[in-house]
């Protein structure tokens, strides 16, 4: 990395790492609660992969939010990642048993956590707008957040509203950044995927042939049978980020031939597909992520899927180049590994501290 790189990265660490002073919280109870609630998705209607125009999230409630009723909370959103529902959340990472530890101990404010589903047949709909998976974009920033607002007792403005997300969810959480400012204030991207397409999302990776060896709904049921995932998830790239709704049962194009069993690209087309990743989007959007109260990336380096880890820097280093101020966190750790870990000693404490107090 060039040295003038390093030393802006230092400084941008600097920065984010200088805490706001520790907010001073009441005695309280030392468990919140979580509800299920149903949430109307209408920008979900007409999608064509059949997902549900209803659909479901778990929303953490503070210690205090049945005894204070005249309080009011920030809120984090929670995106999961592919192939995942908000239940990785409770089960997986025990969100809840952590956001308790952290209101008990002082380290954050009482505040509101919001776990939707964001999965399809495809294992995700990548939190991003498509005529072919639906407007899910604007589920999140609009339907969702409208909801919540409504049904619970929340600072209802953009500087107490945050956004985390994991694998898919990291992507989902930039993406909404920016093509939804004004909503979220505070971003973390936790092992991001798909912001750029280079190693195993690169176009070198047979699951993409596989992917496109699909002509009808049964090979895409085979594909799951046989517990082959990577082409699935490739048809849900393909369908969120290159969407065809004329081109069923993929409903997506492919930016390549297959030329005697290899992979030859479609300029025109290949350069289509990379406009719509996040890489090439961070100039455009910079003013509204300058913006921002924080941005983060964290990523381990021992990510199993290859493109996360190089994806996370080079993103990180447009930021920088568009002095974006971040912080990366780069860590010893897989795809899954430290993900609870994280969350409670770093990510919940830095965003609580940039959203605002109760009031």
């Amino acid at each position: 990395m060039p040295r003038r790189i390093s030393i802006l990265f230092l400084a941008i660490i600097a920065l984010f790492s200088l805490s706001k002073p520790s907010i001073a919280q009441p005695e309280r109870d030392s468990a919140g609660s979580v509800v299920e609630v149903e949430v109307p998705a209408l920008a979900l209607e007409g999608n064509l992969l059949g997902t549900p125009t209803t659909q479901t999230a778990a929303v953490y409630l503070p210690p205090g939010y049945e005894n204070e009723s005249d309080q009011r909370y920030p809120v984090i959103y929670l995106l999961h990642g592919i192939f995942d529902d908000h239940g990785v959340w409770l089960e997986n990472y025990n969100v809840p048993a952590i956001l308790d530890h952290l209101i008990t101990e002082n380290r954050i404010p009482e505040l509101i956590v919001v776990m939707p589903d964001g999965g399809n047949k495809y294992g995700g709909g990548y939190y991003r707008n498509s005529p072919v998976s639906g407007r899910w974009g604007d589920y999140i920033a609009n339907n969702l957040v409208e909801f919540v607002d409504a049904q619970f007792r929340t600072l209802a403005n953009l500087d107490n509203r945050a956004v985390v997300g994991h694998s898919m969810g990291g992507y989902g959480a930039l993406n909404l950044a920016m093509s939804h400012p004004g909503i979220f204030s505070v971003v973390w991207a936790m092992s991001p995927c798909c912001l750029a397409a280079n190693d195993d999302l690169s176009f070198g990776n047979d699951a993409w042939k596989r992917a496109a060896g699909v002509s009808t709904p049964s090979d895409i049921q085979t594909l799951l049978e046989n517990r082959d995932f990577y082409p699935v998830a490739i048809l849900g790239v393909t369908a969120a980020f290159s969407p065809n709704p004329d081109s069923p049962p993929v409903y997506g194009d492919f930016p390549f031939d297959i030329v005697r069993g290899e992979v030859v690209l479609r300029e025109a087309e290949h350069d289509r597909f990379l406009d719509a990743l996040p890489l090439r989007q961070v100039r455009d959007a910079r003013q509204d992520l300058r913006a921002l109260k924080g941005l983060a990336l964290g990523v381990g380096l021992g990510d199993q899927f290859l493109h996360i880890p190089t994806g996370t820097l080079e993103f990180s280093q447009q930021l920088g180049s568009q002095r974006i101020p971040h912080l990366l966190d780069v860590y010893d750790g897989d795809h899954r590994q430290k993900v609870g870990k994280r969350l409670e000693t770093l990510v919940f404490p830095w965003v609580a501290q940039r959203i605002g107090s109760t009031q």
